[in-house]
């Protein structure tokens, strides 16, 4: 792998740059350290900044053999997040937030589409596993169905009190420990 030319070539000449691009032989991108948000790259189309999900910040992209983009880690002001992604869609997530003395740190486990879809195609990913902490309500794992919405809930409050609730499709709850 050798370093891109441009911008994104380590400046020999004391210049600052904002990004670092690391291209194979075949002129595919397969690293992106930027420090700002960058277009995705996806089977051989480029999509604009604004299109990426997240915040303003300083990204590190990785690609794969074809020059896709498979995950990423992203550092802003207030928050920071790792992120794996399936062929077409973000798979795994794993973010920090933070404001003053308050925050949070979670896991989101996307169920996957259909993976010959164009990015552009893919309907929103429903969230199959969700953990969560907060410093103010405590902590939570949901299992949720095929649609994203919450069946088993495990949690322990603020209060450090625990509880597990069951819920059917209308996000009833149907059984509760402690009842």
């Amino acid at each position: 792998m050798v370093a891109s030319g441009g911008p994104a070539e380590a400046a020999s000449d004391g210049q600052a740059r904002d990004s670092f691009r690391v291209v194979d032989r075949r002129g595919r991108q397969r690293f992106l350290a930027s420090s700002t948000k960058p277009p995705v790259i996806h089977s051989g189309r480029t999509y604009p900044a604004e299109q990426r999900q997240g915040p303003e910040g300083t990204y590190l992209i990785f690609n794969d053999g074809d020059g896709n983009e498979k995950g990423g880690i992203v550092a802003a002001s207030t928050t920071s997040s790792i992120s794996l992604d399936y062929a077409n869609a973000q798979a795994i997530t794993i973010a920090a937030l933070w404001q003053g003395t308050r925050g949070a740190a979670g896991m989101r486990i996307h169920g996957m589409p259909d993976p010959s879809l164009p990015i552009e195609q893919v309907p929103r990913t429903p969230d199959r596993i969700q953990l969560l902490h907060t410093t103010h309500e405590g902590t939570f794992l949901a299992l949720n169905d095929s649609q994203g919405r919450p069946r088993i809930r495990l949690a322990i409050d603020g209060d450090d009190n625990p509880s597990i609730e069951v819920l059917n499709a209308q996000g009833q709850v149907v059984s509760r420990l402690p009842s």
